[in-house]
């Protein structure tokens, strides 16, 4: 989360820098816009990295899942197997 957070913010603070440079604001209006793009946008690759990490632990559970429910059904199907083969006449 730390580095999601402070990636976003060296981001937002150095593009909101430069645009506000190159459009032609002075160097102090540029370093306070800079200094809210920079809080702005690192809450914002906070807020999306959550949402990812938590989608990813989702998708690994659900695969875990769809694992074990495999394993279990190939049990089942080992031991209806083994069932129909004791009770078949030879």
């Amino acid at each position: 989360m730390k580095f999601g957070l402070l990636l976003g913010g060296m981001i937002g603070f150095v593009s909101v820098f430069s645009v506000a440079m190159l459009v032609g604001k002075g160097p102090m209006t540029a370093l306070m816009e800079a200094c809210l793009g920079s809080v702005v946008l690192g809450l914002l690759f906070r807020w999306v990295g959550r949402i990812w990490i938590r989608n990813v632990k989702q998708m690994l559970m659900d695969k875990q899942q769809a694992a074990i429910a495999m394993v279990a059904e190939a049990e089942e199907r080992k031991q209806q197997d083994a069932k129909e083969h004791v009770t078949k006449p030879v």
